[in-house]
């Protein structure tokens, strides 16, 4: 395998079963943030899935799939899914079997965990949360501080914003 010495990763195949499918784990060529020289990463479908650049980083079983991409210093960790054409990027957070899915958005410092759903055309940004089996979905922007949990839906047109006084 070629690769130039600006990457942080040349793509695998292990003997997983994701891996007999078609899918490649990522295999760290340096050392940067947590991530040691040789360490594994979760699943993808290629390249495309995860940016070279910044600390970006898909952990152990978490998967990015399709047209979806990782970016910047985001990360993708236990079990969390990724796929379609969903963008994560800044200081991203998706975590505990959460999905990030279709044209969906998630940026700066926003996590979603606890098997959150986000989808559609939604973007979750600032500092916001959606966590506990809460969904966002359509065209839904969550934003700075709000914090979606329990079984709550936000969809549509939905604008939630809850600030710090």
């Amino acid at each position: 395998m070629i690769y130039k010495k600006s990457w942080k990763y040349i793509l695998t195949r292990d003997n997983t079963d994701y891996c007999k499918d078609g899918y490649y784990r990522p295999k760290a060529v340096k050392d940067f943030s947590n991530i040691s020289f040789g360490d594994l990463g979760g699943f993808v479908d290629g390249y495309y899935n995860l940016s070279q650049s910044g600390n970006c980083w898909i952990y152990n079983n978490s998967r990015v799939f399709d047209s979806a991409c990782v970016s910047e210093n985001a990360i993708v960790f236990d079990d969390a899914r990724v796929t379609d054409n969903a963008k994560v990027y800044g200081n991203a957070i998706i975590s505990n079997y959460a999905t990030v899915k279709e044209n969906a958005i998630v940026c700066d410092n926003a996590k979603i965990y606890d098997v959150a759903d986000v989808s559609g055309h939604a973007k979750v940004s600032g500092n916001a949360k959606v966590r506990g089996y809460a969904q966002v979905f359509e065209n839904a922007v969550i934003t700075d501080n709000a914090d979606i949990r329990g079984f709550e839906r936000i969809r549509g047109n939905t604008i939630k914003v809850e600030y710090d006084i």
